[in-house]
């Protein structure tokens, strides 16, 4: 499994449904576990800055993260960027191949 970052940022339309963001979170989790079986949240946040959330989940590739971040844009709150997090020990390994 993969660890992907999902960065989001509330909408216009979001800003207006602000109050319902817990209720679209559990529809959100409802929903990927539906829909993508094989993607697990390991952890939400909400974050000071240029984002409004995080989400890190485990996905087996980047299409099922890519699926997971279109089930949280579906709900027309935020839009999101999805990154690859590396962990640095896998990193660090992959510099050491470099000349």
């Amino acid at each position: 499994m993969a660890t992907f970052v999902i960065l989001s940022k509330v909408s216009e339309e979001g800003i207006k449904r602000l109050k319902d963001l817990s209720k679209m979170d559990e529809e959100f989790e409802k929903e990927l576990k539906r829909v993508c079986p094989d993607v697990k949240r390991i952890a939400s946040y909400a974050l000071l800055g240029a984002y409004d959330f995080l989400h890190i989940i485990e996905a087996p590739d980047a299409l099922s993260a890519a699926k997971a971040a279109l089930i949280l844009n579906s709900f027309g709150a935020t839009s999101t960027q999805t990154l690859t997090a590396i962990p640095f020990k896998e990193f660090a390994k992959i510099v050491e191949t470099i000349k």
